[in-house]
């Protein structure tokens, strides 16, 4: 038979008890209940017979009056039926007490003596009274029986004291038996649920101590039996769990020692714990038991690979490494090390491709796109050759939009892309590409539709990088919108933002294409069926971050896409410097080694007010500078002889001409950032440089924010005036804050160590031009207190310099 539950048998003991307590509760009320009664009714009849003892007594008295007064018979008789009543009364009530009955009996007897000594003394005469005696005896009589159930009342309370005290104990007893039964039945529930929960505790133990075998028998109530058999199901589970776990750690020693990767486990004081097999040939200074971070160690601070991917030199091979926390109580580090030496080499193979390239072909570029813009501005053109001339601008602009992709997907990933911002048209945007994009439509006979509203705002951005983001999404529109489809282009404006939105009537995307439709390289699930690389809509995402801006895609497989672009308005007037009318009336030193560049700068700056003069070597340059007063300069790299880097060095390390302005116009963007100078890259447009002038004019050298001891100062300043970086000095966070709002930083420096440093990196705000803005953490001797609440561990000062260098993008 299935046994009880704990809780229906505490249940069934609980109503038993009550039961039990119950009925000897009422019993024991019953039995005082009817003692009380018994007692009660003795009261009430010893009473009544005293009462009926007494009206006996006083119907005596009456009769005997009458029999002393001689009356007639009839009275007589009523007085003899009146005692005869109570006395019959009197007995009724005396009920089984035969000495009441007795002494009513005695009192009737001694009545009757009473009557026939007045009988006989009416017969006969004398002084002697006959009745005396008689009377007498009837007296004690009466007086006997009250006295009697005077007795049996003092009986009655004796004899309900005891029974009341028999009662109660009885009681007690009852209950006494009742709670040790109950007492009993709790004791074997216990003790039946004890020797399981016993079992279950030593099962446990030896469970928690490793023994995943173990397992109990279920018994006992239904509980404890469900108990037994969760346990058991649960140890059968953790056995599982802990085969599946050595198997996969198995597997998992077997995969890491494969890895041609080297993987090095550090624990949290920096010691190595663990290294695999490839780490032995990669970096056989991180053995188990040595430092993680000692002498001769590859491995960089860990706060800055946990951010990114770190490249060290060492051994003659290029290391990529990478940390990740391991994290609970004991922390600790996992590095995973690779050797990419081959991957850098064809890096530097590539760059070295990518700027023989651009070199050759934005040379030739540069000519055809100026020559053309002066061509058309010419007056001697009749309608149609002007028309020519436009489009060859046009056409040179895609070739040069084209050759700059793949660089641009580059710059993109290195932070270097610099964005000359200023007011642009973006309905004049829209119907310029719309109108190059007009033959490639016609070719599918696609058709376009702008809705462009009269006296729209206009962005802040770069034009040719709002061009570039134009040329891409309709690109891509058209390639995935079949033969006849529409293409349409808007642009509105709401808060602070101008909307620019592209739809198509094309093939749509799903959702699983939507997740990746700005990845490198991804391509629709029917992409290979239209041309292109698959980086368009990567470098619209990475053009539109960099204006801060935001984009959206929407698409239905079937029925099109439509893609949502939001760049910055113009800022309210007055609250942004206008740069071509700071540079009305400057004059300004072009220098190139191609006569023909230089006079085609000259000519470009012209029509803004500008007095250019042109030099064609780095030589004559510094020679004007020294000798001559110039607002600004702009300055080509690659010239033979005193090369521009050679330029731009004298320019800085000169205190006379240091701070003159320099724009850098050439075909590489990427490494003119040496000293931070503002840049132009070839083919040049006309506005673009000009903007980029006034710039320069107006915001002055690229600066950099120093914030430390004054004990430090000379130090310091000495190294980056060596570098020809200016910078400004400042000694705590609230002079900082004041400086950030005066001028704009591109990189702040702050001394780690000194009082208030975490306010004064609170109170950095670097505005500068570039993107890649950066504050740098640097420490002097052993000044260590504090680094680990600032963030990444500061470089030496003697290091400050070229840290800034690095920052600036001199790599």
């Amino acid at each position: 038979m299935r046994r009880l539950s704990i809780g229906r048998t505490l249940q069934v003991a609980l109503v038993t008890l009550t039961f039990a307590l119950g009925l000897v509760a009422a019993l024991g009320v019953a039995s005082l209940y009817d003692t009380r009664q018994e007692y009660e009714d003795h009261l009430a009849t010893s009473y009544e017979l005293e009462v009926a003892a007494s009206r006996m007594l006083a119907a005596g008295v009456v009769e005997e009056a009458a029999l002393r007064a001689r009356a007639d018979s009839a009275e007589l008789d009523a007085a003899a039926g009146a005692f005869e009543r109570e006395a019959a009364a009197a007995l009724a009530l005396a009920g089984e007490d035969s000495e009441s009955a007795r002494l009513v009996r005695q009192r009737e007897q001694a009545q009757d003596a009473i009557r026939r000594a007045a009988r006989r003394s009416r017969r006969r005469s004398g002084s002697r009274d006959p009745i005396g005696s008689a009377l007498l005896a009837a007296r004690t009589a009466s007086a006997q029986l009250a006295a009697r159930q005077r007795e049996r009342r003092e009986e009655a309370r004796a004899e309900v004291r005891d029974d009341t005290r028999r009662s109660a104990l009885t009681a007690a007893g009852a209950g006494g038996l009742a709670l040790l039964a109950a007492l009993a039945l709790v004791a074997a529930l216990v003790a039946g649920m004890r020797r399981p929960l016993e079992d279950l505790v030593g099962a446990t133990r030896q469970l928690s101590a490793g023994d995943l075998h173990k397992r109990v028998h279920p018994e006992g109530p239904r509980e404890l039996r469900d108990l037994g058999e969760a346990f058991n199901a649960m140890a059968g589970d953790l056995d599982s769990a802990q085969r599946r776990i050595d198997e996969e750690r198995r597997r998992l020693a077997v995969t890491v020692e494969s890895l041609s990767e080297a993987l090095v486990t550090t624990d949290a004081e920096g010691g190595v714990m663990a290294a695999n097999p490839r780490a032995g040939d990669l970096v056989p200074e991180l053995r188990p038991g040595a430092p993680a971070h000692g002498e001769g160690s590859p491995l960089p601070p860990l706060a800055e690979a946990l951010d990114t991917e770190v490249l060290v030199e060492a051994g003659g091979r290029t290391l990529a490494v990478t940390a990740a926390t391991l994290g609970g109580e004991e922390g600790g580090a996992v590095w995973t090390i690779r050797d990419i030496s081959e991957r850098a080499r064809l890096e530097r193979l590539k760059s070295e491709f990518v700027a023989t390239a651009s070199h050759e072909l934005r040379s030739p570029l540069t000519s055809i796109k100026g020559f053309a813009e002066l061509l058309g501005r010419s007056r001697t053109l009749d309608e149609r050759q002007r028309e020519f001339v436009e489009v060859i601008i046009l056409s040179t602009n895609r070739l040069v939009d084209l050759v700059n992709d793949l660089l641009d997907v580059a710059r993109a990933e290195a932070g270097k892309i610099e964005l000359n911002r200023r007011p642009v048209d973006l309905g004049e945007q829209v119907r310029e590409i719309a109108t190059l994009m007009t033959p490639r439509l016609e070719g599918k006979r696609q058709r376009i539709e702008l809705d462009i509203p009269f006296g729209l705002p206009r962005a802040y951005a770069d034009p040719a990088r709002v061009r570039q983001i134009l040329t891409n999404l309709l690109t891509n529109a058209h390639l995935y919108t079949d033969e006849g489809g529409v293409l349409k282009v808007s642009v509105d404006h709401d808060d602070g933002w101008m909307l620019l939105e592209v739809s198509d009537s094309g093939r749509g995307m799903g959702p699983d294409e939507l997740g990746h439709v700005f990845d490198r390289f991804y391509r629709g699930e029917d992409g290979g069926m239209a041309p292109g690389t698959g980086l368009g809509l990567s470098i619209v995402k990475s053009l539109v971050d960099l204006h801060e801006g935001r984009i959206a895609v929407a698409s239905q497989r079937g029925v099109g896409s439509t893609f949502t672009v939001r760049l910055p308005r113009q800022p309210a007037a007055g609250s942004e410097p206008a740069p071509r009318l700071a540079i009305r009336g400057k004059r300004v030193l072009v220098v190139d080694n191609e006569p023909d560049i230089a006079a085609l700068i000259a000519r470009q700056l012209e029509p803004f007010g500008v007095k250019p003069v042109t030099v064609t070597s780095g030589a004559e340059a510094v020679e004007r500078l020294r000798h001559g007063y110039f607002d600004a300069v702009t300055l080509d790299l690659f010239m033979p002889g005193m090369s521009g880097f050679e330029v731009l060095r004298l320019i800085r390390s000169d205190p006379e001409i240091e701070n003159v302005p320099v724009v850098v116009v050439s075909v590489l963007s990427g490494r003119e950032a040496l000293a931070g100078e503002w840049t132009v890259t070839k083919p040049i447009d006309s506005e673009e440089l000009a903007d980029a002038l006034g710039g320069a004019v107006l915001a002055g050298r690229t600066r950099v924010l120093v914030i430390g001891r004054a004990a430090l100062r000379a130090e310091v300043t000495a190294a980056l005036d060596g570098l020809g970086i200016s910078h400004r000095w400042e000694t705590s966070a609230r002079a900082a804050a004041r400086a950030c709002e005066e001028e704009r930083f591109e990189v702040a420096l702050v001394d780690a160590a000194m009082r208030g440093a975490e306010g004064a990196l609170g109170a950095v705000e670097l505005r500068g031009r570039r993107l890649a803005r950066k504050v740098i953490l640097f420490s002097a001797g052993d000044d260590t207190a504090g680094h680990a609440s600032l963030g990444p561990d500061p470089v030496p000062i003697e290091q400050a310099a070229s840290a800034v260098v690095d920052a600036l993008g001199a790599g």
